[in-house]
């Protein structure tokens, strides 16, 4: 094999595995896959709110609906700041989401949670997160 030949291979190889890394991590941008034909609505008492500031975890409710506890995945607290979402302990909510897929404990994605008279919409009805698209306000002047 010429040196040529070998030099356009390993370019080539280099190409596929950075590639296959892009697409790895776009695919686990918005976290797990949500399956809209497993959906389901709880109504219960957030227990507790813990958010992950900094970076793509999302943040998480802790509901309490009747002796079930269940961990209610969000959205980025970046942007449930910049939609003005301030659900805290004690608060009543309706979610309807679907089960995270190979979780050990139960935990759903939320698409949508209701908290007083508000809704906040998290993805759309085939389970597409809405901050796929989200691009944060410049605050400061």
């Amino acid at each position: 094999m010429s040196f040529r030949l070998k030099l356009e291979v390993l370019a080539f190889s280099i190409f596929i595995a950075i590639a296959s890394s892009i697409c790895a991590q776009t695919a686990n941008k918005s976290g797990p896959k949500y399956d809209p034909t497993k959906e389901i609505k709880i109504k219960g008492t957030v227990t507790e709110v813990k958010e992950f500031v900094g970076g793509t975890e999302p943040t998480l409710l802790i509901v309490k609906a009747g002796d079930k506890t269940t961990t209610v995945r969000l959205a980025p607290a970046e942007f449930l700041k910049e939609i003005d979402c301030w659900i805290k302990a004690g608060d009543q909510v309706e979610v309807v989401g679907a089960k995270a897929p190979d979780s050990a404990q139960d935990e759903i994605l939320a698409r949508e949670v209701i908290f007083g008279n508000n809704t906040m919409v998290l993805r759309d009805s085939k389970g597409v997160p809405v901050w796929e698209v989200w691009k944060p306000t410049k605050s400061g002047g």
